[in-house]
């Protein structure tokens, strides 16, 4: 459920209990239409938002919006700046917004030591998030670049174990029929770009990157 309260009292606040009175992020505002994040950018620090709503939203390779969402007060943005990854999302101000920021390597230091049970949870959390992420777009796009996207993404994977997913589980996984699953295979086989005689191997990831980033047809 989207938050709608404010969070106006550090007292109360999740960070603010965890800091114990020294809460090391920094108030900071933005107003309203200012980006705090384009998609693809690196981000540098790690908002919580106070006050106020940011939409959240990605585009495809060609331009066409595949992702709008919105997030409210005690929402946490822009945690890929804890490992330095590109955001997969444009953040926007859609209001004023009042937020508390801190640098993404603070707050990893923040968190706990490496090896602490924190730190290792933390870890776990963006690893699981970006995987969510990443199944939300083999989804997007053409048949031909999902199976492609999906077979750079587990080459060793399809590899090593080529009767560990059926097909059948693949092509849900992608929101295909098995049997358009088997066309897009057949395809990429004639072109040179993977070998699915016995599980699927990529041959040329070069231009399996290509075909995964647009749309085949276009």
């Amino acid at each position: 459920m989207l938050s709608t309260a404010p969070v106006n009292d550090c007292n109360v606040c999740s960070l603010g209990v965890a800091s114990a009175g020294r809460c090391r992020f920094t108030p900071t505002a933005r107003e309203a239409g200012a980006t705090l994040c384009a998609q693809g950018e690196r981000p540098r620090t790690v908002y919580f938002v106070k006050e106020g709503f940011v939409s959240l939203s990605a585009v495809s390779p060609r331009g066409s919006e595949v992702l709008l969402t919105l997030r409210g007060p005690a929402s946490l943005l822009c945690t890929e700046s804890l490992r330095g990854d590109p955001s997969p999302y444009e953040v926007r101000a859609l209001s004023r917004v009042k937020l508390c920021g801190i640098a993404g390597d603070q707050m990893s230091s923040w968190v706990g030591p490496d090896r602490s049970p924190a730190r290792a949870v933390l870890d776990l959390l963006l690893t699981e998030g970006k995987l969510q992420r990443d199944e939300v777009n083999y989804r997007q796009g053409d048949c031909l670049s999902r199976v492609a996207r999906f077979a750079l993404a587990h080459a060793r994977f399809l590899a090593d174990r080529p009767n560990a997913v059926r097909k059948q589980v693949v092509a849900r996984l992608l929101g295909m029929r098995p049997e358009t699953l088997s066309r897009c295979l057949t395809r990429l086989e004639r072109d040179g770009v993977v070998d699915a005689s016995r599980g699927v191997r990529v041959l040329d990831p070069r231009r399996l990157a290509a075909i995964a980033t647009e749309d085949a047809n276009a």
